[in-house]
């Protein structure tokens, strides 16, 4: 897996609402532990400690949901390598990967739809995408 860090041109970023429902997230939790499915253990797992962590809770209908809101990049600046089977996730191991690529995974997966889903976990998008060379340009 390649994920880029280095300076692209043309990127941009929007915020998004991440929330996450625990009951359906440790479902799904139990199920992918059962059938080996390390990827997606460890993406919901840290989905579901990061919005536990730093997000808040809210109920809807008398259910409680996990939210935060989050930055993505939606240009070029993030990506997989092109030969990564999408498929290949749900048994791939993250653990030597930094939380900014586990972000950078799931902006992957959730935002840009490039894989299967994190069943559980939903991104809406609530900002209008700004170009960061817009903003590095200000900064001159």
């Amino acid at each position: 897996m390649k994920i880029r860090c280095d300076f692209v041109t043309n990127s941009s970023s929007t915020s998004f609402v991440l929330t996450a429902k625990e009951d359906i997230i440790d479902a799904n939790l139990n199920h992918f532990k059962k059938t080996d499915k390390i990827g997606l253990v460890q993406l919901l797992t840290f989905v579901k400690d990061e919005l536990k962590k730093t997000g808040h809770t809210t109920k809807i209908n008398d259910e409680e949901y996990y939210f935060t809101v989050k930055k993505f990049n939606i240009g070029k600046s993030v990506f997989l390598d092109d030969s990564i089977n999408p498929d290949e996730i749900s048994r791939t191991d993250f653990s030597e990967l930094s939380d900014d690529e586990m972000w950078d995974l799931i902006n992957w997966i959730v935002v840009k739809g490039q894989s299967q889903d994190l069943y559980g976990v939903g991104a809406t998008q609530t900002t209008d995408p700004k170009c960061d060379c817009e903003e590095d340009a200000r900064d001159l």
